[in-house]
């Protein structure tokens, strides 16, 4: 018998194995059989994907090393990764490379531990309020053992996870396993601690930043059914489970789904191809859930439910809209007087501005000279914290440097000038304002571990901090029992944004951070601070109500045949050689604009960031018809692109960033 193996290499093809007629082992390795063989003198593991009696091939094929019993990749496995290596335009090789990378290294003793039958987990008495209540048992009525998606809508501070937690406790008390994904593993510390306590289970917690050895072991575990929760990150997605029962997209809406290296990737879709091909449930948890969710849930291909409540029927924050056109300085008068009841009455305040640094560009104000990343075309951005050294950074590739206020144009000194609004800055006028309060600034150049991130956390909960002044990084997943205000800053900046999702991620941002405020017992207040009172979306946060956005910016994206009423893929050319990418992303533009007719290319155009990191980008942006055939048909073409020595193809299929 001839084995047809793949393995986890840059290639678009499969190989062929035979087992010695000497060989010990069985006399017929099934499908889905992980195997250890000779690749150009090296070793490599991979995986039989067929049997088969005869090749043309007339060299003598190599043989089979060895047969690594008892790991075992499931139909389930193979499916998914063959269509998701289609849809996405990836080679099937590298998708296997990521469920392989952390396959036990030879290091590792492997020894079959047969499963243990657990104790059934009982379900704790939880507080649940009528809403909680009602969906829980809506969604206990659904069998876990078929494929349907669930998108959990919930306002902030309703309580979702101890919702879709009662599902799991259900799939595991079956002998199946649960994976839940979440978008950072830095914000979930306390939240997976609240799980251990309210549900009497220790769930794993995997991702890239825990030890190799460690990330070994939860493989093998998860391989041979032994590990029954596990809570992780996208790269999670890619364990090898064998008896997957239920998948959690936590926040499903987060951008941090999407892998944008290596292996360009939606974790979430492939999460929802994983259930597919497993026959089981999966739940899409969020208080403002992405379009093209609800889109699918107006079109009945998901099931619905939403909690209207918040625990302990807490009202939601009010919202004000502040005019700063009207004021004269960064911090509203409203905001300031706010801050300073809050301190009077032991509350908190966190002030919000998704900008890392001090400021997003420099510039002589002698002769307007900025400094600019040599590797990007970018300009530095300048960090001042006080406790380090200022310095400029580049956001893109990181090159940094010691931050000398000397012109190097008109050689003169003490002449630059910091516009634009950064969280440094923001922390340096608060500080200015309110000398004497506690605070703390989260941004992820200053909090840089999760010990000292969880140390920030633990003191904001014991209200030991009076104002806290956060990135994105403090705008989800917390419960802060003493924080009364949520202040906005420079949200324009976002909404005002080069791509059409702009006004989809302002409307998140608003909500997610403004959710923060009010948790307990608390009357809540949000003032949103903006240079544009009247605009939609603005307005729109106010509502509370997810649903008058959703159908708002639907409208807008089906006149403008814009997803999820359309598909676009990118195609994104890198090399150091400007010209060649130029060249050659010309030439591949009139080869499709040659074969396909009823789609739409832009470009080819330089990227936002034209040169990161020294590589030269263009884009070649495709949008079509939701026409699967179409689709198909223009991403084997995308695939079969052969690019010249030293420039790289990105194939982006529904892209969320455009830089």
């Amino acid at each position: 018998m001839i084995y047809e193996i793949l393995l986890p290499l840059p290639i678009q093809k499969t190989f062929y194995y035979e087992v010695s007629r000497f060989s010990k082992g069985p006399k017929t390795i099934p499908t889905g059989t992980l195997v250890e063989v000779e690749f150009k003198n090296k070793v490599i593991v991979g995986i039989v994907v067929n049997l088969i009696k005869s090749t043309s091939l007339k060299k003598p094929l190599k043989q089979i090393n060895k047969v690594l019993n008892p790991f075992f990749f499931n139909t389930e496995i193979i499916e998914s990764i063959n269509f998701i290596s289609q849809y996405s335009c990836n080679k099937a090789s590298m998708v296997l490379k990521m469920f392989l990378s952390n396959f036990p290294s030879r290091t590792l003793k492997i020894r079959y531990e047969p499963r243990k039958v657990n104790k059934k987990l009982e379900q704790k008495e939880l507080a649940l309020n009528s809403n909680q209540r009602e969906v829980v048992n809506k969604i206990k009525a659904i069998p876990f053992k078929k494929f349907k998606v669930i998108l959990l809508e919930g306002v902030t501070g309703s309580g979702k996870t101890r919702v879709y937690m009662h599902k799991v406790i259900e799939v595991i008390n079956q002998g199946y396993q649960c994976l839940i994904l979440v978008p950072e593993i830095i914000l979930t510390t306390q939240w997976v601690e609240d799980i251990k306590n309210d549900f009497d289970i220790d769930p794993t917690v995997y991702h890239s930043s825990i030890r190799k050895k460690e990330r070994e072991e939860i493989w093998k575990k998860t391989n041979l059914s032994q590990e029954k929760l596990i809570i992780g990150t996208r790269s999670a997605l890619f364990l090898p489970f064998t008896k997957l029962g239920l998948i959690v997209i936590d926040e499903e809406h987060d951008s941090s789904y999407k892998q944008e290296e290596q292996l360009i990737i939606n974790a979430r879709d492939f999460s929802i191809v994983r259930a597919k091909n497993s026959s089981c449930l999966i739940i899409l948890s969020s208080a403002t859930p992405s379009l093209e969710s609800s889109h699918n849930v107006k079109l009945k291909k998901y099931e619905y439910f939403k909690l209207y409540k918040r625990v302990n029927n807490v009202e939601l924050p009010k919202f004000r809209i502040i005019d700063m056109k009207k004021e004269n300085n960064i911090i509203s008068n409203e905001l300031e007087n706010s801050i300073r009841k809050n301190i009077d009455s032991n509350y908190q305040t966190l002030i919000f501005i998704n900008k890392r640094g001090y400021s997003p560009f420099i510039i002589c104000n002698k002769c307007g000279h900025s400094r600019v990343c040599n590797k990007c075309n970018t300009s530095l951005a300048l960090h001042n914290h006080p406790k380090s050294k200022s310095y400029l950074l580049c956001h893109h590739c990181n090159y940094r440097e010691i931050f000398e206020n000397s012109c190097q144009s008109c050689k003169q000194k003490n002449t630059f000038i910091f516009p634009g609004l950064g969280i440094e800055k923001i922390a340096e006028i608060i500080s200015k304002k309110f000398p004497f309060a506690k605070k703390c600034v989260l941004s992820s150049d200053i909090v840089n571990s999760t010990s000292k991130f969880q140390n920030a956390v633990s003191d904001i909960v014991s209200n030991k901090i009076n104002i806290i002044i956060g990135t994105q990084l403090i705008s989800k997943g917390h419960n802060f029992p003493s924080l009364k205000t949520v202040g906005i800053v420079n949200i324009d900046n976002l909404m005002n944004g080069f791509d059409f999702r702009s006004y989809e991620k302002t409307f998140q941002q608003i909500v997610q951070v403004g959710g923060r405020a009010g948790r307990k017992n608390l009357q809540g207040e949000v003032f949103i601070q903006t240079l544009q009172p009247d605009h939609p979306v603005i307005k729109l946060c106010t509502e509370k109500s997810n649903e008058y956005f959703v159908d708002w910016e639907l409208l807008s994206r089906n006149e403008n045949n814009q997803p999820p009423f359309s598909n676009y893929t990118s195609l994104i050319f890198s090399s150091r050689k400007e010209k060649l990418v130029v060249d050659f992303s010309n030439k591949i533009y009139e080869k499709i604009n040659e074969k396909f007719e009823n789609i739409e290319i832009f470009g080819p155009a330089p990227t936002i960031l034209y040169k990161k990191n020294s590589f030269f980008r263009y884009r070649i942006l495709i949008k079509m018809k939701k026409n699967l055939i179409l689709q198909n048909r223009v991403k084997n073409f995308c695939i079969k692109i052969k690019c010249p020595n030293n420039l790289k193809l990105y194939i982006d299929v529904d892209p969320i960033n455009f830089v």
